[in-house]
């Protein structure tokens, strides 16, 4: 991926950003070149080798609409049952998802979890705060993203956010 001064970015492990600089840093006798990156839902700033941006899983943010179009599924389906019943496996396909950074993953965990949720409540049983934290987690990554893509500013992505999905929520990670 080319990226440049100011790349609209999304970052997996952190978030959505921009490139803020980029700099030669020497570790272990060796120069290398890197990007630093910072992030519209993060206090942090980030560096990384330009070597490794594509294995790292840095990708370009998506336009606001596809983003819009993306997301506009969970006003229609809120809850997709998961394709497992236990809860490590669960756990698992949830950080796989995570893992992968991108609109589609986190619209599943929000609806698996949904599921997870509907039917906990259902029976009665606590619903797990790893449940709750992946959806936090997984809305935040798309309010940023959209953030980013449009220029704007989180609480503006979050009503955006809301009419999209017509799912209300409480608050929102802003730096």
């Amino acid at each position: 991926m080319e990226l440049k001064l100011q790349s609209k970015v999304f970052y997996p492990s952190h978030g959505a950003g921009w490139v803020k600089s980029q700099k030669v840093i020497e570790f272990a006798g060796q120069q290398k070149e890197y990007y630093e990156f910072e992030f519209i839902n993060s206090p942090l700033t980030i560096s990384a080798p330009i070597e490794n941006i594509d294995r790292l899983g840095i990708r370009s943010v998506l336009k606001e609409k596809e983003i819009i179009e993306k997301i506009a599924l969970l006003k229609k389906t809120k809850n997709m049952k998961p394709k497992t019943s236990d809860f490590n496996q669960l756990i698992t396909m949830l950080n796989d998802l995570e893992g992968k950074g991108d609109i589609d993953s986190y619209v599943q965990i929000i609806q698996y979890c949904n599921s997870i949720k509907k039917q906990r409540d259902t029976e009665g049983r606590l619903i797990p705060v790893s449940i709750d934290k992946h959806i936090k987690n997984s809305i935040d990554n798309i309010i940023a993203e959209m953030a980013v893509s449009a220029g704007t500013s989180m609480e503006k992505a979050l009503i955006k956010f809301e009419k999209a999905t017509g799912m209300q929520v409480d608050e929102i990670e802003t730096y």
